[in-house]
């Protein structure tokens, strides 16, 4: 079966359970578990900056992120399709007790225009919500693995430095938009106030997420992290996980982006597919078969009887992503199941 629904599904090569059954571990919550310590030395050291804090998941470091910049009935500005807002809503809700306000762009792409239009779309003053935070989000799961242009970036951080609010980036992409881009991890960290990046998807390790910021925001962090549930103990197999796949994965992913491209090539030559090439920027493709089924669930089970997973996106949007465990024989395989699955739903679509 070849699996490509996310990059979420890798799993630790061989050599990598080696690194995490010898890591040396202590108790992360007196501050003595040495592999986490190291993973984030080199994460302050690699981003350049002031602290850095190991978390479970990205959901948790977003969520952190919120809670120490965020005041209770206050507003986060976001784009209506950043992770933050499509799956996070309730936990930002819950957990913070804060506003969503949200900009719906056709190219997933939020600047200083938006931001001032959101602010300005509602009253303000001492009896109302105050906006206190942005997020954005790079790589964007939802437009089909974006890359958030650096330049748009340091304009949005130059315009929430003026007015006083943070930017947070939720990252977990982001290792895919730095090999994509050429633009360096600390060319992004020193444009925001703060950033998480994920461990567990295409850097292939099991578990986690890096918070960052600075030295104030990362002890505000670290306690919030604790009354979350995520302070944990002996913790290190998992860090050096995330270490070993910094070091050896992570130039890897370059491979994934280019057979992306090439899959992407393949089905682009399908007729009743329609792909713009030169829009894939990273690792994700994203199907329309609007036009050969109204039932997206039938179009996955044929794919899943002739051997190939791809992911539900949304009625009639089906998404597939590329990772480390998917090969040049896969994507010409998978290909052709799909070219099989859209000649046998075709043939069964009726014109009038």
């Amino acid at each position: 079966m070849i699996d490509m629904r996310s990059d979420t599904l890798t799993k630790p090569s061989e050599e990598m359970r080696e690194v995490m059954r010898t890591a040396i571990v202590g108790d992360d919550c007196y501050g003595e578990d040495e592999s986490v310590n190291n993973l984030e030395d080199y994460c302050k050291e690699l981003f350049e900056v002031e602290g850095a804090l190991f978390v479970p998941s990205g959901t948790m470091a977003n969520q952190i992120a919120i809670k120490a910049q965020v005041e209770e009935g206050n507003e986060i500005i976001t784009e209506a399709n950043y992770h933050i807002n499509f799956y996070e809503s309730a936990s930002t809700a819950i957990l913070s007790r804060a506003v969503l306000n949200c900009v719906r762009k056709k190219d997933g792409i939020i600047n200083k225009g938006d931001v001032e239009e959101l602010i300005n779309s509602k009253p303000r003053g001492p009896l109302y919500s105050k906006p206190q935070l942005v997020t954005i989000e790079n790589t964007i799961n939802y437009y089909q693995g974006k890359t958030f242009p650096i330049e748009t970036i340091k304009s949005l951080y130059n315009y929430t430095r003026e007015i006083g609010i943070s930017l947070h980036m939720d990252g977990a992409r982001l290792f895919n938009a730095h090999i994509a881009t050429g633009v360096p991890l600390k060319e992004y960290a020193r444009n925001v106030d703060s950033l998480s990046v994920c461990f567990a998807k295409g850097l292939g390790a099991p578990y986690g997420s890096m918070l960052m910021g600075s030295e104030d925001f990362i002890q505000s962090a670290r306690a919030l992290r604790k009354q979350f549930g995520g302070g944990l103990h002996q913790i290190g197999m998992y860090a050096a996980a995330a270490q070993y796949a910094l070091d050896y994965h992570l130039i890897k992913i370059k491979k994934d982006h280019q057979l992306t491209k090439e899959m992407a090539v393949l089905l682009n030559e399908i007729p009743e597919i329609s792909i713009n090439v030169e829009s894939i920027e990273t690792n994700m493709i994203f199907i329309n078969i609007n036009s050969l089924t109204n039932n997206t669930n039938e179009f996955l089970r044929l794919c899943e009887e002739y051997g190939l997973l791809l992911f539900p996106w949304l009625p009639g949007l089906v998404r597939i992503v590329i990772n480390r465990h998917i090969s040049r024989e896969d994507i010409y395989k998978a290909s052709e199941i799909i070219k099989t699955v859209v000649k046998k739903l075709s043939r069964s679509v009726v014109y009038v």
